[in-house]
């Protein structure tokens, strides 16, 4: 009987240990990927990359990063799509606040030790001068906001020369509608036009380029950031910060009423059944958090060696081990210790075989991308030339930065406003029936005429015939433009043979290259809204209409070249008279390829502060309303079939046109 107790005890404790050991073994997040939100700007990056590190080194996780729009990320948190977001504000999403409300979604930590702030502010050389700089105090009485009235003039609107323009959040975030509100209850509305940057990084590029310049800006910021870190800036003042005000103005409902900005909380948003199997992750993201200065500069060392997250974040566990041990249990800060190569020979003799993955999974020092593949050795040298770019653009901004913002307020005052405000101030009957007598023109017909009015009358039907009109007089000062530099070069390219050659690759260039590349050395250069919008679709718009135009002129038959030669036509006649009649449909080809890659830019335009119908679009991604954003490039959709018909109907020969209208009689 006493062996009998004896084996059934022995039994019960492997039991035991064998469950223990179970537990001790499962794998983190159920051996699936935690899967991180890509939220887009440094501060975000840098936790992500932080965060991820410490999953994989110490608890041997594995992790992945989902690029996409807050609204969209915030909606895959709430449905479990996505686990983690680094870095989430308190009070600016209503999609995380629906979630934890409805207990789908945690906010857990405080990762920015006293909170982020946020406001209105300016260069602080505006308020008290900056002499080394050579620049005297242009507001020396600009305190708080009573006084933004007065400066106005100060801060002028190339686009709207009598106002003084603020720059607002970008398009859909939810600081965009407080900040409007904030206009509003300030009467500032009558002083200032609410200029929305489209996109953060349109926004930084214009602080930037005015920071450079010495130039006054007035703009809404906030901290982390990388700007914060690198400039001086002066917060204005506000009335002191009450609750229940802020709660209205967030909101929009109730009674609005003055208050000072929120200071806000950081913290990391996990979705509920994640923060259910990890809990031991999440008791390490309830004690992760940065001292604001060190995050500045983290965040402003990125920015200005144009650093990875992941290398930024690698380095900071190297160098701020005495952060980051204080987050986690000291089993798994010894685990990330011997990862990162940072315990000395002996230490890890005595870790024993429980952190062998460990050791065998350990980068070398200062390597955070070894062990990767391909990355041991290459056969490639290590060239670079984004400091040289970085280093003579800021150069030529603060250079010939003045110069440029000047002509490019004289294009937006003697060109794109005066069409933009004529087609604006036309009723829409007019111009309906101005666009009915073109495709009637083009076609001969009626049907094109009708389908054209109808699709623009429901465009106006859905609210958006001014963003329609914006949209068009773009498209339309974009295309004269390409067409007035387009044409004669395809013609030249199809006299000159080699100058065809040379232009090949620059077109293939101009044609492939992101717009996104060449946008934000735009922006520094020649500021925010239409003109360089009006550039970057220019440069796409312009190489199939060279391309066609030089193609019309080459296939222009030989033999009718030789019958005109005979009658002793000039160069000039024979080009006027004989090879661009003949080559018209080429080229009206190329007119309607540019036209509809004109339209394209119409989003693209929008990122960098152009209004129109691209931005009711950027508007619904950012936010995640599929409505709007599906009504907005409807009409898109719309304006494109109308352009698309009329400009193809005049592309047709006239030979062509009267055989249609000979057949129609015959029907």
């Amino acid at each position: 009987m006493g062996r009998i107790l004896v084996c059934m005890g022995l039994w019960l404790a492997c039991l035991l240990q064998m469950g223990c050991a179970r537990a001790q073994a499962a794998p983190c997040n159920d051996g699936q990927p935690v899967r991180f939100a890509q939220q887009g700007w440094e501060s975000a990056d840098f936790t992500t990359n932080v965060l991820q590190e410490i999953l994989r080194k110490a608890y041997g996780c594995k992790t992945e990063t989902v690029p996409g729009t807050p609204a969209a990320t915030e909606t895959a948190l709430t449905q479990d799509d996505l686990q983690v977001i680094a870095e989430q504000w308190s009070g600016r999403s209503a999609i995380i606040e629906g979630g934890v409300k409805a207990g789908t979604v945690r906010l857990v930590g405080d990762t920015l030790k006293g909170g982020a702030q946020q406001g209105w502010y300016v260069p602080d050389y505006v308020v008290h001068g900056d002499a080394a700089r050579g620049i005297r105090a242009q507001a020396p009485d600009l305190s708080d906001w009573n006084s933004l009235a007065r400066y106005a003039p100060l801060f002028k609107d190339p686009e709207v020369p009598g106002k003084g323009r603020f720059l607002n959040c970008p398009t859909g975030w939810t600081c965009e509608q407080f900040n409007s509100r904030y206009l509003r209850l300030f009467g500032l509305g009558r002083y200032y036009t609410n200029f929305r940057a489209g996109t953060g990084a349109a926004l930084d590029s214009a602080i930037s380029s005015a920071y450079d310049r010495g130039k006054p800006i007035l703009f809404y910021y906030w901290q982390p950031t990388a700007l914060m870190a690198k400039y001086k800036f002066y917060r204005i003042g506000m009335p002191p910060f009450n609750q229940a005000c802020w709660d209205a103005m967030i909101s929009g409902k109730g009674r609005l009423c003055p208050t000072d900005f929120l200071t806000a909380h950081l913290g990391i948003a996990v979705s509920a059944p994640f923060a259910r199997r990890n809990p031991q992750l999440m008791s390490l993201f309830a004690r992760v958090q940065f001292e604001p200065a060190l995050l500045d500069n983290m965040i402003y060392t990125m920015s200005r060696s144009h650093e990875p997250g992941e290398r930024a974040a690698d380095g900071f566990l190297r160098t701020h081990r005495e952060v980051w041990t204080s987050w986690l249990p000291a089993d798994r800060a010894r685990r990330l210790e011997l990862a990162l190569g940072l315990a000395h020979a002996a230490d890890s003799a005595a870790a024993g075989q429980g952190d062998s993955g460990a050791k065998a999974s350990r980068p070398s020092v200062g390597r955070p991308d070894a062990g990767r593949p391909g990355e041991g050795r290459s056969i490639f040298p290590a060239l670079s030339f984004g400091d040289y770019v970085n280093r003579h653009l800021t150069a030529v901004v603060k250079e010939y930065g003045a110069g440029l913002h000047a002509a490019s307020d004289a294009v937006l005052a003697w060109v794109l406003l005066p069409v933009e405000r004529l087609l604006l101030r036309l009723p829409p009957e007019v111009l309906l029936l101005v666009i009915a007598l073109l495709a009637w023109r083009a076609s001969r017909g009626w049907v094109l005429p009708l389908c054209c009015v109808a699709g623009l009358y429901a465009v106006g039907a859905l609210g958006l015939w001014t963003e329609l009109v914006q949209t068009f007089s773009l498209v339309l000062v974009a295309t004269v433009c390409a067409v007035l530099l387009g044409v004669p070069a395809g013609i030249l390219a199809a006299r000159h043979p080699w100058l065809g050659r040379l232009l090949a690759p620059v077109l293939d260039v101009m044609q492939t290259l992101p717009s996104f590349v060449y946008l934000v050395p735009v922006l520094m250069l020649f500021g925010l809204g239409m003109v360089p919008a009006l550039l970057a679709t220019v440069v796409y718009a312009l190489p199939p209409l060279i391309r066609l135009t030089a193609l019309g002129l080459r296939q222009v038959d030989g033999e009718t070249v030789e019958a005109a030669q005979s009658f002793g036509l000039t160069r000039w006649q024979m080009l006027t008279r004989v090879m661009l009649p003949l080559a018209r449909p080429s080229i009206m080809a190329g007119v309607n390829q540019a036209t509809m890659m004109a339209l394209a830019m119409v989003v693209v335009a929008s990122m960098i502060g152009a209004r129109g119908l691209g931005e009711d679009v950027l508007a619904g991604i950012q936010t995640l309303d599929v409505g709007r954003g599906l009504q907005a490039g409807l009409a898109i959709v719309v304006l494109a079939i109308v352009i698309d018909r009329i400009t193809q109907a005049y592309g047709r020969s006239q030979r062509g046109r009267r055989a249609a209208e000979q057949g129609g009689r015959h029907d």
